[in-house]
């Protein structure tokens, strides 16, 4: 059984993309990406959270031995890769988790209560149902693929960047068109520009264990703020 709900979600997404546009000192910003990764915990997703609890811990550590890095090139590298892609980490975390816990009714009933215009929904139940499928499309032409004898490994896709371009990308980005195309057509043949008012057999409620959540995010909030002061 979920225990958190979408509302606790939106939270965390206006939250996590807010991060990036404050600078927050070290402590704090490992207390919060591990807060984002306990959500994982407190909807029962122990593997996955304990996987990005190991991921933010490397990112952690790797910050703090890249400014200890030389300065030349390579220490350069070291300090863009923990610290330029550490800042898109929570946001990483975020969409991982609400991707993997979140069916698209949920997301389209919530935004509906909250009075979200059509123009904002209809994108929204687009979108989330285009990337798994361009993620299986992605799978079945890397079978493809190997069957063939190309691009076996992803070594021979980093050694053979060109023929991973005409043999992989260019017919997924080529699928991928089409699949837009047909997922709009769905979503139009549904009614969900139909300006009446619809049912839905999802119900979403605030659970106690979302008010505890988004309470701690706001203390979290307000420690960031502070240290910003």
């Amino acid at each position: 059984m979920k225990r958190i709900s979408i509302y606790s979600k939106f939270f965390l997404v206006v939250f996590a993309n807010g991060l990036l546009f404050f600078t927050l000192p070290d402590a704090l910003t490992l207390a919060i990406t591990l807060y984002l990764c306990s959500f994982q915990f407190v909807d029962g997703r122990i593997r996955k959270g304990l996987k990005w609890v190991g991921i933010t811990v490397v990112f952690a550590v790797g910050t703090y031995l890249a400014y200890l890095a030389p300065e030349n090139l390579f220490g350069r590298y070291i300090l863009f890769f923990f610290v330029g892609l550490g800042k898109m980490l929570p946001v990483v975390i975020v969409g991982a988790y609400i991707s993997g816990t979140t069916k698209v009714s949920e997301i389209i009933y919530s935004l509906r209560r909250l009075h979200v215009p059509q123009w904002i929904v209809i994108p929204t139940s687009v979108l989330f149902r285009f990337f798994p499928t361009v993620r299986n499309d992605y799978r079945q032409i890397r079978k493809a693929m190997k069957f063939r004898g190309i691009a076996t490994t992803t070594g021979d896709m980093v050694r053979h960047p060109v023929r991973t371009m005409e043999f992989i990308y260019v017919p997924l980005l080529s699928n991928a068109t089409n699949v837009a195309s047909d997922l709009a057509s769905a979503a139009l043949t549904r009614g969900l520009t139909d300006p009446g008012p619809k049912t839905s057999l999802v119900r979403v409620r605030f659970t106690p264990a979302d008010a505890a959540m988004c309470l701690l995010g706001l203390v979290l909030i307000g420690a960031a703020f502070y240290a910003l002061r």
